[in-house]
């Protein structure tokens, strides 16, 4: 019966986030333009960190909770499941193009974060408070550079409706924080649920979370991603992949490494050998293919998603 009631609080947390970065992301966009932020912008930063909070939460509160092992399976999971299946599913619409002029440093930005974990992960296997640390101190000069970089607004993506009473910029901010509480909420119950089914089944917290949860904290950039595809707006899907990449390996990955203070953030032994080699693969790969083409062709969405797939099944075999 306790785990029926554990399935159940986990998927209303998986509904809690799909809501709460829809509204989330809705909000940020709505800012974004009443104060005329570049659009590319947007996609790479306000939306990326919005769809991106999921993760933060859920990370963070894995080492607080005892369970760091969540913490690097939904970083790691969050990032494989940006490139293969948020960008896969995005490409079922349309072919995803991005002729911004400061993408190819964007993509220069998140394949360099993530060789940086991938080191840590891979070779020191932990990571040091004092390191995660320096992550965000570095994510934040990366965010000053790409504003600096970024070219003016061109496009007016879609707004909430204006209304007499209050202005765009004081409706987007009622949206973005009441995203971000849903998200809150939504992120406490989910790893509550995650925790408790992986100690129930006898599953490792390391395999929860690199699946399951990871997934459940890519929705928001999920449904970011596909429904700006679907309204052509392609720029914005893969700004909010890239943003959200970069988010994943050092704000939130840094988070999770000062919430671990004392100690080190351990990297899980099944990682080493399987999950940050196959994230690295990934990351290259689609990086180096959209930094040189700045496309990705809408033939391959349904390859990247049973790519994905296979993925999952090998973890759980």
């Amino acid at each position: 019966m306790n785990d029926f009631i554990y399935l159940l609080l986990g998927s209303l947390g998986f509904v809690g986030l799909f809501f709460g970065g829809n509204v989330l992301v809705k909000g940020t966009v709505q800012t974004a333009n009443a104060l005329n932020i570049p659009a590319h912008l947007i996609a790479v930063t306000i939306v990326a960190l919005g769809t991106s909070a999921p993760e933060l939460v859920v990370s963070v509160n894995a080492v607080l909770k005892g369970s760091p092992d969540l913490a690097w399976g939904n970083v790691v999971g969050s990032n494989i499941a940006n490139l293969l299946l948020v960008i896969g599913g995005a490409c079922l619409f349309i072919t995803l193009k991005d002729n911004s002029k400061s993408l190819r440093l964007d993509i220069f930005w998140m394949l360099s974060s993530t060789i940086i974990i991938f080191i840590f992960g891979y070779c020191f296997q932990n990571l040091n408070p004092i390191f995660g640390f320096i992550f965000i101190l570095a994510l934040l000069i990366i965010l000053v550079l790409m504003a600096l970089n970024s070219e003016k607004n061109e496009n007016n993506y879609h707004s909430i409706k204006e209304n007499s009473f209050f202005s765009p910029v004081f409706l987007g901010l009622v949206f973005t924080f009441g995203g971000i509480i849903i998200v809150l909420i939504s992120s406490e119950v989910l790893i509550s649920s995650a925790i408790n089914i992986s100690i129930s089944f006898g599953i490792e917290q390391s395999l929860i979370g690199v699946t399951i949860v990871a997934l459940g904290t890519s929705l928001p950039e999920i449904s970011a991603s596909v429904a700006a595809a679907r309204n052509g707006h392609t720029d914005i899907a893969i700004g909010n992949v890239l943003g959200s990449n970069l988010f994943n390996s050092l704000g939130i990955l840094g988070a999770a490494s000062i919430a671990s203070y004392p100690q080190n953030l351990e990297t899980p032994l099944s990682f080493i050998n399987f999950d940050l080699p196959i994230m690295l693969l990934v990351t290259l790969i689609m990086g180096s293919y959209l930094f040189y083409f700045k496309r990705i062709e809408r033939i391959f969405g349904p390859v990247l998603i049973i790519i994905y797939i296979l993925y999952i099944s090998i973890n759980f075999m």
